[in-house]
């Protein structure tokens, strides 16, 4: 887990704060140019791996305040957000389903896309899920720090 990769460490050098703000200034372009798909985003879209936008994320909230709620709710939200990102193949397997549900008028006998396609989108929702829970058990252990 993230949280413990960081530890009791509030400091962070100027090389990793240079390094976040420009994965994150990447990440939200990214995101403001693409709509929230609950069917799963290409993973191929990120700037940075998952890895490297979550860590980005915990260096800049290492840096701020605890009052600037405006700053921690929109990186939680990123955070969270980071979940919606899958596979190319899987979003392609879910845009298949999509489009067969779509123009199909009658039930298919071929259903091993559909039912796949329903495992990865609730695969999204649990990875989100657990996103929001790893952020807030981080901002929560930040608080106690800085108190």
């Amino acid at each position: 887990m993230y949280l413990q990769r960081y530890g009791n460490a509030m400091s962070v050098s100027q090389q990793q704060l240079e390094f976040a703000e420009k994965a994150l200034a990447a990440y939200g372009n990214i995101l403001a140019t693409i709509e929230p798909s609950f069917y799963g985003l290409p993973l191929s879209k990120l700037p940075y791996t998952v890895t490297e936008i979550k860590d980005s994320i915990y260096t800049v909230l290492n840096t701020i305040d605890n009052n600037q709620k405006q700053i921690i709710d929109s990186l939680t939200n990123a955070y969270m957000f980071l979940g919606q990102f899958i596979s190319d193949d899987e979003v392609f397997i879910v845009q298949q389903a999509l489009a067969h549900l779509k123009t199909s008028n009658k039930a298919s006998s071929d259903t091993n896309d559909i039912e796949l396609a329903g495992f990865i989108t609730s695969k999204i929702k649990i990875k989100m899920e657990n996103n929001l829970e790893e952020i807030q058990l981080f901002l929560s252990e930040r608080i106690e720090l800085k108190k």
